[in-house]
């Protein structure tokens, strides 16, 4: 080990249309499907810090970080560390996001991504991209809080079709070229849990379903356009959202642009502006992200 501290930054990741794909093996299991990248993400910090020890999330400590903690065990077991349970104990894990958590942008990969990379520099382990991502996707399979955000979010790509499941090195991503689109507009309506949904066989059934109908009609024309018309038309089969978020869609469309809903949350998300959202709450905004994650 070199160092005391080291940070990391990863973009957050939208999804709009996802076709949930099995496998025992967590490497494996994933989603095809398409997002997304943006550059309001997320930071991570990690210390050696024996007053302060432990995962905060924007400056509040937390209990159960799952994906956070999976992150940490996996990267110090590949440590030379001698007491690595001792070790552990003294590691303080510090994230701080841009954009909401429990949302539908990708906020648990983006922080066990950044995690990983930050624990790289830390431990030395000199691991490659895709190691580190490997273990932050596994980490959100293994704790139902995602599956395809990790690979668009270590790579960037703008508007990224994921079309092998899995992680950097496993699964397969392209891009859909789009130099004219530079932002989104979001209000967001509250949080969803992410793992409630995928647990349930009747929501897995209705998403995969509408989700091969959407890739098939997107895959014929990839272009921005195209990806918001199949992903309002995803959404909306899917019948996962608020009413809040059903009536945005539908301002929006009355104005004459497309609206859609971030999967899996209830932030309704339009490609540039939007004067119709701001009926419905605080319009936020962020730069589409062409760069993956790094190390600070």
């Amino acid at each position: 080990m070199q160092e005391a501290f080291a940070s990391a930054y990863s973009p957050s990741h939208i999804t709009g249309i996802f076709i949930i794909c099995d496998n025992a093996n967590p490497l494996y299991k994933g989603s095809i499907g398409c997002g997304i990248v943006l550059e309001s993400g997320c930071k991570t910090e990690v210390s050696i810090d024996d007053a302060k020890p432990g995962i905060e999330i924007n400056g509040k400590k937390v209990k159960d970080a799952g994906t956070s903690e999976y992150v940490l065990q996996c990267m110090v077991d590949k440590s030379r560390i001698k007491n690595k349970s001792e070790f552990v104990a003294r590691l303080r894990v510090s994230t701080r996001f841009e954009v909401p958590v429990g949302c539908g942008f990708g906020a648990s990969g983006a922080g066990a991504l950044s995690t990983a990379l930050a624990l790289n520099s830390l431990l030395s382990t000199n691991m490659t991209m895709n190691e580190v991502a490997q273990i932050a996707h596994q980490a959100e399979v293994v704790n139902s809080t995602g599956l395809g955000d990790v690979v668009a979010e270590a790579y960037g790509g703008g508007i990224v079709l994921r079309k092998r499941p899995g992680p950097p090195g496993i699964g397969m991503v392209d891009s859909i070229l789009a130099p004219c689109v530079t932002k989104i507009s979001y209000v967001t309506f509250g949080k969803k849990s992410t793992a409630n949904i995928l647990q349930e066989k009747s929501y897995i059934r209705r998403i995969n379903e509408a989700g091969r109908v959407a890739m098939k009609e997107l895959l014929k024309k990839p272009e921005p356009g195209m990806f918001m018309r199949v992903a309002r038309d995803f959404s909306l089969k899917c019948e996962l959202m608020c009413e809040r978020c059903r009536d945005a869609i539908e301002a929006v469309a009355a104005e004459g642009k497309i609206a859609s809903v971030a999967m899996l949350g209830d932030t309704v998300f339009v490609l540039g502006d939007s004067e119709a959202l701001a009926e419905f709450g605080e319009v936020k905004t962020s730069r589409i992200s062409h760069c993956g994650a790094w190390i600070i």
